[in-house]
Formats: C-alpha cells, structure tokens, sequence
C-alpha cells in the first residue's frame, strides 16, 4: 500500500540553496522506524470470527449495524475480517516522507501513530466513523459490508477499534447480530496503558426503547461494563433493568429519544472521549445532521454494486450540507482508504 495524500514536501535544490536535507522535518520522529521494528505483523482474523480485527466487539457473524436511538435501522454497518496492511497515513502523523509513498509493510505501531485521535480540550469527545461504500455508492452488497471490504481495510478496522475509549452502536445491531464485548489484544496493551485507557474498548449501546437481552455477554461478560446510551425519559423499569444487569446507563436526550446531538458530550462526561462509531446508515446520518460528526474514515472499494443498496448515512435532508476537508488517502489494490475531518 501507498500514501497518496498529504504530498510530501519537495526538497530543497542542492548547489546555492541551503542544504536542510539531514534535518528533520518538524513532528518527524523515530517511531516510524521503531514500529516497523516492533509490530511488522498483521492481526489475524476472520469475517464469521467473533475475535476479528484488532479488537472484537463485533458479533459472530462478523456484522454491525444500525441503531434505533429514534427508528430502526437496517444492518448495513462494517464488519470485521482478514488482516494484512502495508502501509499507512494520516493528518495528526508525522509529516509525509518519501519512505511514506513506497509499496511496503507498515507495522502496527506506526498504523496507530497515523489514525492517533486528536489532542482534546478538558471535557470535550471527538466522533470518528468507519465505513465502506462501493464506487457507485452502496454501504452493502445483499445485506452486509464485507463482501466490500478487503484485507487492508480490516487492518485499519482493527487499528482504530484499538485505539477507541468506546465503540457506539445501535441497539438493532446487538439485537440482530448478537454483539459480543471488545476483547484486549496484546498489541495495544502498552499504548492504551500508557493513554489511561482499559485493556479494551467500552461498548455503547443507543437505544430509545432498550428493548436488549441482558442476559446476553455483551453485558454478562465485558471486560469494561457495557453502557447503554438513551433519553431521560425512557421506561423506568428499563433503565432499573439494566443497571441491574450491571450496564452503565448514560442519558442524552429530555424525552425517551437519544438526541444524536448530546452523545458524544454525554459519553466524554464519563471519560469516554476518543470515540469510533462503525454504525448504521441511520445512526450515522443523525450523528451527521446534528453536527456532533468530527471525522469520516471511508474506505472507497474498487466494486460496483447497482440495485438498491443504502447509502452510507440514511438520513433526513440537512438544511445546509456540511463541509469536510481532505485529512488522508492511501492506496492498496485499487481500494482508496480516506479520512475526512470536519472543516
């Protein structure tokens, strides 16, 4: 694989010009090569696993999905699978060098510097999205992201789940697919030590209705207790249930609705503040159109599909479409894998 985007910065003539080529550029460091050194392994996994990418939150079948923090939504979410990257970037890196635009083998480390989440202020969450689509636009083939997906694409999948504080996804998903807890992984144990993090990321669940088996792993064996994302007026009963089953009830919203608006401030008042959401075409559009979406992880595959597959965010119309700015892109197989920032 290969950086397309940043460019890196083009050298300085030899000859009368000052000479700058053996001095670093600024935010350049060692752990490029030190990563390489470190983690030149992929993680290994499979699209049926329930231990797939780097961090498994995801259900035996290898689907994640919507959530019905206002209406349900159909299972067009990522999934987890193989495992094989050789390169990365990404804004917040190191700037590019030309070492970066080279078909080679990047470590897992260096994976983890480039999609590192932003410096936060004291109180503040930042919202990342990981999707697929097809080059004419459609989040699935039949029903699921996979056959979309490559094994590049479930290395980053897998990265950035081991980077998250939590995963949030909607209740139709745990319903539908049996989601399981995020598992630790060996490969980010130091890093998310060192980031005051626990060994693996905290699943969130957006329900209005919480209508969820309790009895479920999910919440009968997390590492981290799972919590459950809904509005202050939701079923008392529901709320004294899930407590009970020792879930984390966190509200954002006055009614019984989730306001998509108040999660992502709602999550960061319990520390929960680097956030990844790999939801629905429906999750996704609310989180969009209410502006609380910081960051768009695309992976653009090489594929046309046609029929009438979703979109990757299904969502009323915003007043005044939002702009996002390039931050990334790399290459591998003909799959683009972009990141877009909120401008």
């Amino acid at each position: 694989m290969r950086r397309l985007f940043p460019l890196p910065a083009p050298p300085v003539p030899s000859g009368d010009f000052p000479h700058t080529a053996d001095t670093p550029r600024d935010g350049n460091s060692a752990s490029v090569a030190s990563a390489l050194a470190a983690e030149p392994g992929a993680i290994a996994g499979t699209a049926t696993g329930t231990d797939a990418g780097a961090l498994s939150g995801a259900p035996d079948s290898g689907t994640a999905g919507p959530a019905d923090s206002t209406t349900a939504d159909s299972a067009d979410s990522r999934t987890a699978g193989p495992a094989d990257f050789r390169t990365a970037a990404g804004a917040g890196s190191a700037p590019a060098g030309a070492a970066d635009f080279a078909d080679r083998r990047w470590g897992l480390d260096e994976l983890a510097d480039a999609y590192a989440y932003p410096r936060l202020d004291a109180g503040a969450g930042w919202l990342r999205a990981n999707m697929v689509s097809s080059l004419d636009g459609a989040a699935h083939h039949e029903g699921r992201s996979q056959p979309l997906s490559s094994d590049a694409d479930m290395r980053i999948f897998g990265v950035l789940r081991g980077l998250a504080d939590a995963v949030v996804v909607g209740a139709e998903t745990v319903r539908k697919e049996g989601y399981r807890p995020a598992r630790a992984r060996e490969a980010f144990a130091a890093r998310r030590a060192a980031a005051g993090q626990p060994p693996a990321p905290v699943i969130a669940v957006v329900t209005a209705s919480l209508d969820l088996d309790f009895a479920q792993p999910l919440f009968t064996e997390p590492l981290v207790p799972t919590v459950v994302v809904t509005g202050a007026g939701a079923d008392e009963d529901r709320v004294r249930t899930a407590r009970k089953a020792g879930a984390e009830v966190v509200f954002a919203g006055e009614g019984a609705a989730v306001d998509p608006s108040r999660v992502v401030g709602a999550l960061a008042g319990r520390g929960l503040t680097r956030l990844l959401t790999e939801g629905g075409p429906r999750l996704l559009g609310q989180f969009a159109g209410s502006g609380a979406l910081d960051e768009l992880c695309l992976s653009l595959a090489p594929l046309v599909v046609a029929g009438d597959a979703s979109r990757i965010m299904n969502a009323p119309v915003t007043t005044v479409p939002e702009t996002f700015e390039l931050a990334s892109v790399l290459e591998e197989a003909g799959f683009l894998f972009t990141r877009y920032r909120r401008s």
